[in-house]
């Protein structure tokens, strides 16, 4: 296995200060997405990476495309430079980077499969969150017609590129925050195992949030409604897996 960090990033140059030391000390390459932060804050983003990690790859967006957009353009980078998994990372810093070494053990355990985390969370988290999140967790678990997706949202995972790229390829997926619930519904229906494991996550109260709310909630309702009907024409499919395994 050669894995590396895939961090997504907009705009959260504070954040990044903080996260940066950290992500370096996992001993891990990283490969960093800048999606079409402002100029002053990608040349500082620069200006840090060069200063603290010996060992990174970043690539820009000239135009935003949403955290979707930025991870799978990490995910096809990372695959075009030999590794063959990738931890994404969110760089808001909600993510305890003290689980990352089990999600990379669970990953050298079952290389094929994509590992995610399973948020264990403290009390940052809002009821309308908590919530939210319930009613998501449903959805996917009825598109996929599985029970196997314990969590859809939590972006703290590790992809077994081999695996995972065909998938991107070969459909029009959510480039915004409808990315992370709709990747795990496909990769499903591709018959990739998903795996999990307990993560701390806290929401910062200096947080900086880029979902807006009336564009990325259209997105996530049409993304739904496609995985709704994907998922009823692959159905028969589905079951007679479902029935073998």
């Amino acid at each position: 296995m050669r894995t590396c960090v895939l961090v997504p990033h907009y705009d959260h140059l504070e954040q990044f200060r903080v996260l940066l030391p950290r992500l370096v000390d996992t001993g891990l390459p990283l490969i960093i997405i800048d999606d079409a932060s402002p100029a002053p804050v990608h040349d500082e983003l620069q200006i840090l990476l060069e200063s603290l990690a010996p060992d990174f790859e970043m690539r820009r967006h000239e135009q935003n495309m949403g955290k979707g957009g930025a991870v799978m353009t990490g995910l096809r980078t990372a695959h075009e430079l030999g590794y063959t998994h990738a931890i994404q990372i969110d760089a808001d810093g909600q993510h305890d980077l003290g689980e990352l070494h089990a999600l990379t053990r669970e990953s050298e355990h079952h290389p094929s499969a994509l590992v995610c985390g399973a948020p264990v969370f403290d009390g940052s988290i809002s009821g309308l969150r908590k919530h939210g999140r319930k009613v998501s967790h449903i959805l996917c678990r009825l598109e996929a017609l599985s029970c196997d997706i314990v969590d859809a949202l939590c972006g703290y995972r590790c992809y077994p590129l081999k695996r995972i790229i065909p998938v991107i390829e070969n459909a029009s997926i959510a480039k915004r925050m409808g990315f992370d619930p709709e990747i795990l519904v496909r990769a499903s229906w591709a018959g990739i195992k998903l795996r999990y494991v307990p993560v701390r996550v806290t929401y910062p109260v200096d947080g900086k949030s880029h979902f807006h709310y009336l564009g990325d909630n259209l997105e996530l309702a049409w993304m739904h409604t496609r995985l709704l009907f994907g998922g009823l024409l692959r159905s028969p499919l589905l079951i007679m897996r479902r029935l073998r395994s």
